[in-house]
Formats: C-alpha cells, sequence, structure tokens
C-alpha cells in the first residue's frame, strides 16, 4: 500500500515539474524577439533558463530513478536532459522560429468562360 501511494506521489511530482517547467521555459520563448536587443535578451534567458531547467530536473530525476540504478547515472541523465530539454522548449516558442506556410493568392476566372492558369498565382507568407 505504501508503495503505490509512494510511486502516485512520484508521478504527480514528475509530471507537475514537467507541466511548469515547460511554462516557464515556453514563456521565455515568447518573450524573446529578434528585434530586441541582446542585453535585453541575455537576461530574461538568464532568468528563464536555468529556472526551467531545475523544474525539469526534479522531474528527470524521478523518472531516470525507475529505470536506471545508481547515483551518478541517474544524476548526469536528469541534468543533462532538462537542459537539453528546456533549450528545445524555448527555441520551439521562439516566434521568430515559427514555421509559416505560404498561402497562394490566385486570380479570378474571367467572365468570358476561360479560366485562369497556375501561373497567375503568387506565394505569400502569412
Amino acid at each position: 500500500m505504501f508503495e503505490a501511494l509512494v510511486g502516485v506521489f512520484g508521478f504527480v511530482t514528475a509530471t507537475v515539474s514537467f507541466l511548469y517547467g515547460t511554462r516557464i521555459a515556453w514563456v521565455c520563448g515568447k518573450k524573446c524577439h529578434f528585434k530586441e536587443i541582446p542585453e535585453n535578451k541575455k537576461l530574461l534567458l538568464s532568468e528563464s533558463l536555468p529556472s526551467a531547467s531545475a523544474v525539469y530536473f526534479f522531474g528527470f530525476v524521478i523518472v531516470f530513478s525507475l529505470f536506471f540504478d545508481g547515483f551518478y547515472t541517474v544524476f548526469v541523465s536528469s541534468l543533462t536532459s532538462a537542459i537539453l530539454l528546456s533549450h528545445l522548449v524555448v527555441t520551439m516558442a521562439m516566434p521568430e522560429l515559427r514555421r509559416k506556410p505560404a498561402v497562394e493568392l490566385c486570380r479570378v476566372p474571367k467572365q468570358n468562360g476561360s479560366s485562369s492558369t497556375r501561373s497567375n498565382c503568387h506565394k505569400v507568407a502569412k
């Protein structure tokens, strides 16, 4: 009974740490615009990335302790995964690095029955 309760608390703690770590890193990435001066981005990244990595670290320690044996294996794996995941989430959330699909704008067909060709289409980014 006690083992099941420990497992439930571990699962909830790991899930919450992954959610909050993602929230911290995502907000940091959304605030980083390429138009700002680099000093502002450095300050924001130096505040948010370590905190997101620390929150991720706790979740990875719980998850990796279920799969690996040994303190150093769990510690190094958790630290590496936390740093990589926090940087990945920040990069994915940056507005300038998001993929913007192209939209084709075509001319309306002529009224006399002839259809317009695809050569009249222009690709425009949203």
